[in-house]
């Protein structure tokens, strides 16, 4: 069955009743098969634009070849569009046929160019794009450009509750990661860096009315994110996220575990103790159990999970003060009492912790007003932490 040149243009989706199909083909163009569509544009103008007299001839075709869409990305489809010309043989002007399929002296289709403004939206590079549309990325880029509406580098607005996170795509890059830090959490921009010099860049050419209306900044204990917020957002309050701040306790505790189970010999009855079962000691210690017993297979004995922790902490004081200043930071922040989590980073002198923890608590109070304030909000990093999963 053969198709009219009415179906084939309502399968292509071309609506100019002008555009006649004549044949569909196809050939090789730099080693690539490509569909080929050979039609021919034809205009009904009767008098000349210019002078007004109806003295118009034909004066042969131009014929672009046309980059239209297509399903297959590996097999192209070009349009091979004869646009009549007609020439007025009183004043000599020239016209051209005209279609809203392409622009004049355009080769890329507004169908096209229409496909490659929604990939845009995606998170696609341009090249990615360029090779979907059969195009150059240099056109991707020109496209963005003149559609740079659509796409602001620069908000007009940011949301009061902004959050900042770095996130390693690879070893060798890590990304800046701006997103709003309320329910909505949108990614608002993603720098290829996080330099201060490039942040600070980016955040300058924002409006101060915009950067104003900034409530809170929600980001780790990274110290120049701190100098960006104080430096361009001056009403926003700093929270340090949750997330982190029990990360680095429940690292140091881990770490000084760890190196306190290599002072006794392997396999030994101490040894087991703070190998095995590790993961009780990060439990929330409201959550262990201390009436259903169980049987232990590595220290060989019934205990409940209570008493399983406290035989591993009683060997060492230093490693008890580390739980319990661990825990007790922990549960405050989850119940957001203030006053408590202050209290409970300033109950133990560095000596009486270890090592990795003494230092985590020495940063906690340094940065005091900032760590307390993520007990009193509820903005979080969760959602950018998700992404590093």
């Amino acid at each position: 069955m053969t198709l009219s040149s009415n179906s084939i243009r309502s399968l292509l989706e071309i609506k100019d009743p002008n555009i006649k199909i004549d044949d569909i083909f196809y050939a090789f163009i730099h080693h690539t098969k490509v569909r080929i569509i050979k039609a021919c544009l034809i205009t009904h103008q009767n008098r000349c634009p210019l002078c007004g007299f109806a003295a118009l001839v034909h004066n042969g075709h131009y014929t672009p070849t046309i980059t239209y869409t297509s399903d297959n990305a590996s097999h192209p489809v070009f349009i091979r569009l004869a646009k009549q010309r007609l020439k007025c043989k009183n004043c000599g002007h020239t016209i051209m046929a005209k279609t809203q399929l392409v622009n004049k002296y355009c080769n890329i289709s507004n169908r096209t160019k229409s496909k490659i403004i929604m990939n845009l939206q995606d998170d696609r590079t341009q090249k990615c794009i360029a090779i979907d549309n059969n195009v150059s990325p240099s056109t991707v880029g020109r496209l963005m450009d003149e559609n740079r509406a659509l796409y602001p580098t620069f908000p007009d607005r940011l949301p009061k509750h902004l959050a900042f996170d770095e996130i390693s795509r690879c070893p060798s890059s890590i990304t800046f990661y701006l997103i709003d830090g309320s329910n909505h959490h949108r990614i608002i921009k993603i720098l290829p860096n996080r330099f201060k010099s490039s942040i600070i860049r980016y955040f300058e050419c924002v409006d101060l009315s915009a950067r104003k209306r900034v409530e809170t900044v929600t980001m780790d204990l990274n110290s120049y994110y701190q100098d960006i917020v104080y430096q361009l957002f001056p009403n926003a309050k700093i929270v340090i996220d949750r997330f982190h701040i029990i990360a680095m306790m429940t690292r140091a505790f881990n770490q000084y575990r760890s190196q306190l189970m290599k002072h006794y010999q392997y396999q030994s009855h101490e040894y087991k103790l703070l190998k095995f079962s590790w993961r009780l000691y990060l439990k929330n210690d409201r959550d262990l159990s201390n009436a259903q017993e169980y049987y232990d297979r590595h220290i060989h004995q019934k205990v409940t999970a209570g008493e399983r922790i406290s035989l591993g902490l009683e060997l060492d004081t230093k490693l008890n003060n580390d739980y319990v200043v661990m825990h007790d930071v922990m549960n405050y922040l989850m119940l957001r009492n203030k006053d408590q989590l202050a209290e409970a980073l300033f109950n133990y002198r560095y000596e009486q912790l270890s090592k990795p923890m003494a230092g985590v608590i020495r940063t906690l109070r340094k940065n005091l007003e900032i760590v307390l304030n993520a007990a009193e909000n509820e903005q979080s990093n969760g959602p950018l932490e998700v992404l590093t999963a």
